[in-house]
């Protein structure tokens, strides 16, 4: 039977067999998409090692291993420490940490115009001023000017990605774009069947799926307003979704016409739970089968990894067909 098995660095020292007694679950949620990974870490704290000697400060550094003995551990990254949380009866201290790749100026809030620019050159200007490398094929998308007005950069470039059809990350180095087609369609990393699922929570959304998607928006040249129609050769039924949008040319229109159609083609979402599997994480496709109707390839778009003292490692994730 297989040992879970976690390694705790604090700064730059392994605890791992100094707090191991005291840990009651350890939790880490890995996001696909424009937010930091989390991880939570609860002590109990009956011998009161948290109310003065231990306490760990706001600010100081963990990095998170997770897995099974004699098997190679998932590298959660490194995290800072965010909150401290204290609840009795009984006595434990929650420790609530991010992960460092989001750092702080990313979360602060900017005013800049940006001119006659590419999507590519918008992204590679911010993470070039976060000391980041930008990842990732960028379509070449030419844009005469956007304004981040008193915006996060984090949450600037979340919206221009979910914008043009991308998914975009921090990883510790790097700002990296996915294009979220190209994700959707990759051949399935693992194949579950019923039994090995501890849990199954899906439900279909066919009100979502549109055979079409229609965006109008103003041409400053002409004055008039264009309509543009990009068809779901998916879907035979079901109606244009008709949205209006900030457009400077028909290529604009096309790709955030595409974005919306992949965002409402969700289909089938939910969740499941399994024995804890440290080989997944967000952005990867898995197939389920056994499940009748609702068996098929599913995207993960959250991870979570959980090792409990009482219930072993457990994972649970947040799927959409694809």
């Amino acid at each position: 039977m297989l040992t879970p098995k976690y390694e705790l660095i604090y700064g730059n020292k392994n605890i791992t067999r100094d707090v191991a007694k005291y840990v009651t679950n350890i939790d880490y949620t890995d996001f696909e998409h424009g937010q930091s990974d989390e991880i939570n870490i609860t002590f109990e704290d009956s011998e009161n090692l948290w109310h003065s000697a231990w306490i760990p400060s706001k600010g100081d550094a963990l990095t998170l291993k997770i897995g099974y003995e004699g098997e190679k551990l998932l590298n959660c990254g490194k995290f800072e420490i965010d909150e401290l949380e204290y609840e009795t009866p009984p006595d434990t201290i929650t420790v609530k940490a991010l992960a460092t790749s989001i750092k702080k100026p990313l979360r602060q809030k900017n005013s800049i115009a940006y001119e006659n620019k590419s999507l590519k050159q918008i992204a590679s200007e911010i993470a070039k001023k976060h000391n980041l490398k930008l990842v990732g094929n960028i379509a070449y998308v030419k844009i005469q000017r956007i304004t981040q007005n008193q915006q996060k950069d984090l949450e600037f470039l979340k919206n221009l990605a979910e914008e043009y059809g991308y998914i975009f990350k921090i990883t510790a180095d790097s700002l990296v774009f996915y294009e979220t087609e190209k994700l959707k369609s990759e051949l399935p990393t693992k194949i579950f069947n019923k039994k090995d699922l501890s849990r199954i929570n899906l439900s279909e959304k066919t009100s979502q799926k549109f055979k079409a998607v229609q965006v109008s928006y103003h041409n400053p040249k002409t004055g008039k307003t264009v309509k543009t129609t990009v068809k779901n050769s998916g879907v035979v039924k079901g109606d244009t979704l008709k949205i209006t949008s900030r457009c400077e040319n028909k290529q604009q229109a096309i790709l955030k016409a595409k974005a919306a159609m992949s965002k409402g083609d969700t289909g089938i979402e939910g969740t499941i739970e399994l024995i804890g599997n440290q080989y997944l994480v967000a952005g990867i496709n898995i197939e389920l089968k056994g499940i009748g109707h609702f068996s098929g390839k599913y995207h993960i778009s959250q991870a979570k990894h959980k090792i409990d003292k009482s219930t072993g490692y457990k994972t649970s994730l947040e799927i959409k067909s694809c």
